[in-house]
């Protein structure tokens, strides 16, 4: 019973700022896979949270090759574990509908392999909602109200990434990939997330 934690960067069209949820725009790809897996039963404490994996569309050559990759990568991970958990933030509202449609695009399984192991196999914790849960929105309101990973993370004083989303997409038009890189190292903090939120709910 292992836990993946997952992330991932898409295209934002800067004639089309809602480009970058829609994985049918003309424009739209995945332009980084970012993932981190332990085959524990239990979650990484802070001082066994190793470094995460990236596929990078630029260094590939084609966004296609990176959804092959992490295609691969999940099979295999299934193969040794098949009760597995799919960790990330937002990612059943983002990622994973993501994923699924850029794969579907790219003919990389057939839809039923591919609905399967992203969605019905796995086992799925999303922070983001869980957050809702210790947001001080939602204590303030009595209602759950959504939450951002920036707002969560300063919540349980986690680092915070500078940079946004959208920037990727401008770094990327501008060829500037560390600048990626280091938004997308400084981004993935999901294991320290994963622990302060459980630690929040068990005390």
């Amino acid at each position: 019973m292992g836990f993946l934690f997952l992330d991932i960067e898409s295209f934002v069209d800067p004639e089309d700022t809602f480009s970058g949820l829609n994985p049918f725009h003309e424009k739209s790809k995945v332009l980084v896979i970012a993932y981190n897996y332990y085959s524990s039963s239990s979650a990484p404490k802070p001082e066994h949270v190793k470094e995460p994996c990236f596929l990078f569309e630029w260094e590939a050559g084609e966004e296609k090759k990176i959804l092959e990759a992490f295609f691969l990568e999940l099979k295999g991970i299934y193969k040794k574990d098949s009760l597995l958990k799919i960790v990330g933030f937002n990612h059943l509202a983002y990622d994973l509908n993501y994923l699924f449609a850029r794969m579907l695009k790219h003919k990389i399984s057939s839809e039923k392999e591919l609905f399967h192991m992203l969605f019905t196999q796995p086992r799925h914790i999303d922070m983001a909602q869980l957050g809702m849960a210790v947001s001080k929105a939602t204590k303030r309101d009595e209602d759950f109200r959504t939450i951002s990973q920036k707002t969560i993370n300063s919540y349980f004083e986690i680092p915070i990434k500078e940079a946004t989303g959208k920037d990727v997409s401008i770094f990327y038009s501008k060829k500037q990939y560390e600048k990626i890189k280091k938004y997308c190292k400084e981004e993935f903090t999901f294991e320290l997330l994963y622990q302060s939120l459980l630690m929040s709910f068990l005390h």
